[in-house]
């Protein structure tokens, strides 16, 4: 009876023990970024990536563009282990950009109802190759399903302040595409030479011709590009150029909007970006942070209020875009600060506070003002996850208008590294947000105001890649560690300066600096009348006056603005911050 029970336990412990490793998941040196959906690990010894000797497609499939490994197969079959590409219906995702990848010891099928899930299902395969090479590891036999939960996944190019050699643009449409973002919103501004208004242009603005061949490029790797050139307000490009049509004649921020002749000079401007994004399907009108409409006499003479005019002109340049196939996109900031709601999605309210505050009432009244025709960008760029903006999430919902979020993939006005450069966890939870709401879409935005290079805010765009593709997959830490791997070959923990840099260093009047030459300087510079700029909140900025006071490695002196550097040291591995000198930032 002892000898039949120990048989049945070493049954049971043999089941358990198998039934654990059926469920193990993919090697953890795999580092697939995004994350896929799903991973079932199959029996079966696997296949290196070297030995894969070919790549074909079938039926109505074609090859899509290719990642390096990938391109150097030849495109012919012929014996041994191989790849083949098909379309299929059967037992794929519903989604055109969703793909099935089979992977035997006999060679890999990637299946998709949609070339653009052949071109990401392809994506796939080259990161588990070069895991492959580089840890020199079989790639496991496997069954994968991945699809987008996010269906548009953007990120923002704004290039108002400086333009980089076209072809830096094409290596970051690969890199963006190798991380399944299939979408730019490209803010111009003065940097498109534009042909039917060519005063507005810049002297080094890029052509029309030159844009088209970017939105090809992009096309070929399941991106489009679409424009958004600003209206209303923003618009200093234009009316420095263009002083018949401000508002204010002491300002160059808001058009007139009661004057045609606003709208002549706009519609052109649209005309011509479409042109040069032929690919896209919408048009980014701006309209936001409007402070001084309805002062001029020709607003005045229309008796409407400020808010009543700022709809008339959104209504106005909604019909011409759709007039022309696109959809318009409009930032949503002042019908909330119209309605008096903006405050309670910026301030660290209770939810009791939240709610004894929150009234709809206005925005109710002004409902039928509301075009129906537009897409609100709802643009968060902190904790989306705050009652209040749920709150306004449901409102939208409830009156049938459309909504696209828009995160930050980088915030704070360092020039040279900005503090908070990812923004992983509000992008993760805003593309969570998304998708149980059903938004139209997600954009990560990445502003020029200091003209930080993209490079420094990179890996939160390959954030927005990451969650707008799967928001519930990976933890932040484990999404730091996934990037580490996929762009450096590094540990995460290699990684950790980049994360040190992302920090909120110090408040007013405290600061680090390692490095007492550059105290010396500083001093040396407040002493000559020269601004210094000195480590502060993330994104806060001292008066210009010199109202501030601040501390510099023990030594007071007033400080007009507030910046601080970044670097990390590989020869001895020191993390620094120290104070950098104002003037030389700006010759």
């Amino acid at each position: 009876m002892k000898k039949l029970k120990n048989k049945i336990a070493f049954v049971l412990l043999f089941i358990l023990v198998s039934a654990m490793s059926q469920a193990k998941g993919l090697d953890p040196r795999f580092q697939i970024l995004p994350l896929p959906q799903n991973i079932e690990i199959l029996k079966g010894q696997g296949i290196a990536g070297s030995e894969l000797g070919y790549i074909v497609s079938k039926g109505e499939s074609k090859i899509p563009v290719l990642g390096t490994l990938l391109d150097a197969l030849p495109r012919i079959e012929k014996q041994g282990a191989g790849i083949t590409l098909s379309l299929s219906e059967q037992n794929t995702p519903e989604s055109p950009e969703g793909y099935t990848l089979e992977i035997t010891s006999r060679g890999v099928t990637i299946q998709s109802r949609g070339q653009a899930g052949l071109f990401y299902g392809c994506q796939t395969l080259e990161q588990l190759m070069e895991d492959s090479r580089d840890l020199r590891i079989p790639i496991p036999c496997l069954r994968m399903t991945d699809y987008p939960e996010i269906s548009y996944r953007a990120v923002h190019f704004d290039t108002k302040h400086h333009l980089d050699r076209t072809e830096y643009y094409y290596r970051t449409i690969d890199k963006l595409a190798r991380y399944k973002v299939n979408a730019i919103i490209w803010e111009v501004e003065d940097k498109l030479r534009y042909t039917r208004r060519p005063e507005v242009g810049a002297p080094n603005a890029i052509s029309k011709q030159e844009m088209q061949a970017i939105s090809r490029y992009a096309k070929e790797r399941n991106i489009e590009i679409s424009p958004l050139v600003q209206g209303l307000g923003h618009a200093g490009f234009i009316l420095k150029r263009h002083w018949e049509l401000r508002e204010n004649p002491y300002s160059d921020w808001e058009f007139c909007p009661s004057d045609p002749r606003t709208y002549e000079l706009q519609f052109d401007l649209y005309r011509d970006a479409m042109e040069a994004m032929p690919d896209g399907k919408y048009l980014h009108i701006g309209g936001d942070e409007i402070t001084a409409i309805g002062i001029d006499e020709r607003c005045k003479a229309t008796g409407k209020t400020a808010f009543e005019l700022q709809m008339i002109w959104l209504k106005k340049v909604c019909d011409f875009a759709v007039e022309h196939d696109r959809t318009p996109i409009f930032w949503d900031d002042m019908p909330l600060k119209y309605a008096d709601l903006w405050w309670l999605l910026h301030r660290p309210l209770t939810d009791d506070e939240i709610r004894k505050n929150w009234n709809t009432s206005r925005l109710d009244e002004a409902i039928k003002m509301f075009p129906k025709n537009c897409i609100y960008m709802r643009w968060h760029y902190e904790d989306p996850t705050v009652l209040s903006h749920q709150m306004l999430l449901k409102w939208y919902h409830k009156n049938g208008l459309n909504v696209m979020g828009a995160t930050a993939a980088a915030t704070g006005e360092t020039p040279f590294m900005p503090r908070n450069n990812s923004r992983a966890q509000y992008i993760k939870d805003f593309c969570k947000l998304v998708s149980q709401n059903q938004l139209k879409g997600i954009l990560a935005t990445a502003w020029d105001d200091a003209s930080a290079h993209w490079e420094t805010v990179m890996r939160g765009l390959i954030a927005q890649g990451e969650y707008s593709w799967h928001p519930d997959g990976r933890t932040v830490d484990e999404f730091i560690r996934a990037h580490a791997r996929r762009e450096f070959g590094l540990s995460g923990q290699q990684m950790e300066f980049l994360t040190e840099m992302e920090k909120q260093y110090g408040t007013t009047g405290k600061y680090i600096c390692n490095e007492p030459m550059y105290a010396y300087e500083a001093v040396w510079q407040v002493q000559s009348g020269h601004p210094v700029f000195s480590g502060g909140p993330a994104g806060n900025r001292g008066k210009s006056s010199g109202a501030d006071y601040g501390s510099l490695c023990g030594t007071p002196m007033r400080i007009s603005e507030l910046i601080l550097l970044h670097w990390f040291d590989r020869k001895t591995g020191r993390f620094f911050s120290v104070l950098v000198i104002g003037f030389s930032l700006y010759i």
